[in-house]
């Protein structure tokens, strides 16, 4: 007779309940983990926004690359990608660029009426860097980051541009 048994009594029916209860739990964190570990970047809270902007759009995330315009089947760099995003859809404002980190990272300060609007960070999503979005954040000026080299993240033209929008008009 096993120890649950001993507890709850001689049927067993209570030892089974518990160990599948255990085994649920155990076999829930493994599928966890195997997931965090497959997707590194599934904890950082502004790819998970991202996630949920993308599946509002219905077309910046997934397996297959989407028949819109994006940083993938774009005929420039991923910087020359989103420069031109900003210079046709928000050309009333006035944009700086500052490369970080040998350039792997790239800051983008949107102006208007020499007024700080909105700050854009390109960068990697093996990259840690919280600073700058700290900084932002202690500033009251809104803050946007868009991995380049994310698995599977397109970064659509239409998911880029609402997001820009929502940013500036939030």
């Amino acid at each position: 007779m096993g120890l649950l048994s001993k507890i709850f009594g001689g049927d067993g029916d209570a030892e089974k309940a518990v160990k599948d209860l255990f085994q649920g739990i155990v076999n829930a964190a493994a599928s966890q983990k195997d997931s965090s570990q497959n997707n590194p970047a599934s904890n950082d809270p502004v790819v998970e926004e991202g996630r949920r902007s993308a599946a509002l759009s219905g077309n910046s995330w997934g397996d297959e690359m989407p028949d819109e315009e994006n940083q993938y089947n774009y005929s420039g760099s991923f910087t020359q990608y989103f420069e031109n995003i900003f210079s046709t859809e928000f050309a009333s404002y006035r944009t700086e660029r500052e490369n970080l980190s040998n350039g792997s990272r790239v800051v983008y300060t949107f102006y208007s009426q020499n007024a700080k609007r909105l700050v854009i960070e390109l960068m990697p999503e093996s990259c840690s860097a919280y600073k700058l979005r700290e900084d932002c954040r202690k500033e009251g000026v809104p803050y946007l980051r868009f991995y380049y080299n994310h698995d599977g993240w397109w970064n659509t033209r239409s998911y880029v541009t609402e997001r820009i929008k929502k940013a500036l008009n939030g």
